[in-house]
């Protein structure tokens, strides 16, 4: 099927000078007047290197985070979100600029409010299920095929508000579910959407409203376990009378699209808002200060399947800051054994006071490496304090493969197979059962993660065993 190409055209201004922009839903390309080219080609473009003589070179870059234009087809607004810091391309004149997202305004509105996001993965977190309840006569369905479908109010199936902070602003988050009615042919008579919803206080700042964007993307990836999510349109909002909220906006994110993992959707492999009811807040405040860690989550659920060195590095790598966050002051010591430390940092100061140059510096390397807990360490502690949680799903994990969950063992061969990876010690045999190991330290790093933010113990069970589809009855 083709895919329509929309063509915007309008007025805009840059620098103090009116454009002609068009826009093709990728790039925003400026046309100057042509009393302004000479002007733009002389101080924009070209740098002068003495006597009169210039040479193309001077790389202009993009210095307002956004730019407002003007719609010649039905005078409307638009708003282009632009990469602070990017090239601005240009041929004859023309300035050629990428564009990160792009507002379109069905009214011209000055303060936004509200941020509204749909999509296949919310639908499922949110379920929309709950938003209806419906009576049915067995007999009469059989011989009339007559039953009724009632939707419940707003107030039952909207979440309690959450609040979070972003770049020192308040934020409110909450799930509901919206309500659709049609009488067109060829469009469903009911449709209940969920929505995920961020309301603040209302601003003009067009890129705070795409860096809530980024949060709300990196929450739902966060929930679901892979990077592949889409939430390519979303609703805006401003402030209406009587406290409520006017749909007068819709973002469109520049290439943000995919389609959802239905089946992924279908097997439920996600976490349920209900799981972590009354923690979004915390969880989305530590998303914007980037403390929670993601970077090991998988492109797709199928590429999460699969795995290479980098991958089994990175998920190393997630749980031991997931740990650092859990156990700040590192695993606690014996009273020996924190002595002998002591004595140890003691003395190692004496030799750094008394060195100088690259001696002094290998003295302060190996001042930082006396009270660090190894891996393997690290997984001991998690087997004491976690495995009454986790532990069944990590037992079931090692008896299916014929072997026993022993946390001391898990964490030397981790330790072991993530040096070989890290030091490119490609003439050792790869430990087999680490990959059993690096399993069961994804479901580790949910719960250390899920624990961080308050969430109890059997909702944590209950997220892990939906996420990574296992299978038990809890």
């Amino acid at each position: 099927m083709a895919v329509e190409l929309i063509i915007y055209t309008g007025k805009i201004q840059y620098r103090n000078i009116d454009f002609t922009f068009m826009f093709d839903g990728q790039d925003l390309r400026l046309i100057p007047p042509d009393d302004k080219k000479h002007q733009i080609e002389m101080e924009w473009l070209m740098t002068p290197i003495g006597n009169g003589c210039y040479t193309f070179g001077n790389s202009l870059k993009m210095d307002e985070p956004f730019l407002i234009g003007r719609c010649n087809e039905d005078g409307k607004k638009m708003v282009f979100l632009t990469q602070i810091g990017r090239n601005i391309g240009n041929y004859n004149s023309v300035l050629l600029i990428k564009i990160a997202a792009y507002i379109v305004c069905k009214y011209d509105r000055e303060l936004i409010d509200r941020i509204s996001f749909s999509s296949a993965e919310i639908d499922c977190i949110h379920p929309v299920n709950q938003a209806f309840k419906y009576t049915m006569d067995n007999t009469e369905f059989r011989n009339n095929g007559v039953f009724s479908i009632t939707t419940l109010d707003f107030d039952s199936t909207t979440t309690d508000k959450q609040t979070f902070i972003v770049d020192g602003k308040e934020v409110q988050v909450y799930f509901g579910v919206s309500r659709k009615i049609s009488t067109k042919i060829g469009e469903a008579p009911v449709s209940l959407t969920s929505a995920m919803l961020f309301e603040f206080e209302p601003t003009s700042d067009y890129a705070f409203i795409l860096r809530l964007w980024h949060i709300a993307r990196e929450f739902i990836r966060f929930l679901c376990y892979r990077k592949n999510i889409f939430l390519s349109i979303a609703e805006i909002e401003s402030p209406y009378e009587g406290g409520k909220h006017e749909n007068f906006a819709t973002l469109h994110i520049v290439d943000e699209k995919g389609n959802p993992e239905t089946e992924t959707l279908k097997k439920g492999r996600y976490i349920k808002q209900a799981y972590i009811s009354g923690s979004e807040g915390k969880i989305l405040t530590d998303i914007a200060n980037s403390f929670l860690y993601t970077r090991h989550f998988p492109n797709t659920y199928e590429s999460g399947r699969h795995i290479d060195a980098s991958r089994f590095i990175m998920i190393t790598a997630a749980f031991e800051w997931e740990f650092h966050r859990a156990y700040p002051d590192g695993v606690p010591k014996k009273e020996s054994t924190a002595k002998v430390e002591t004595e140890a940092t003691e003395a190692i100061l004496k030799l750094i006071e008394s060195s100088s140059g690259k001696l002094k510096k290998k003295f302060q390397f190996l001042k930082k490496l006396i009270k660090v807990d190894s891996l393997q360490t690290e997984i001991v502690k998690i087997g004491e304090d976690y495995d009454d949680i986790i532990g069944i799903f990590g037992k079931h994990l090692y008896q299916l493969n014929d072997e026993d969950l022993v946390y001391s063992e898990m964490g030397e061969r981790l330790a072991n197979q993530r040096n070989h990876f890290a030091h490119g010690d490609l003439d050792k045999d790869f430990i087999g059962l680490s990959l059993l190991d690096l399993i069961y330290l994804e479901y580790v790093i949910y719960a250390l993660q899920l624990k961080h933010y308050g969430v109890n113990n059997d909702c944590i069970r209950k997220s892990i065993n939906d996420l990574f589809h296992l299978n038990f009855a809890i």
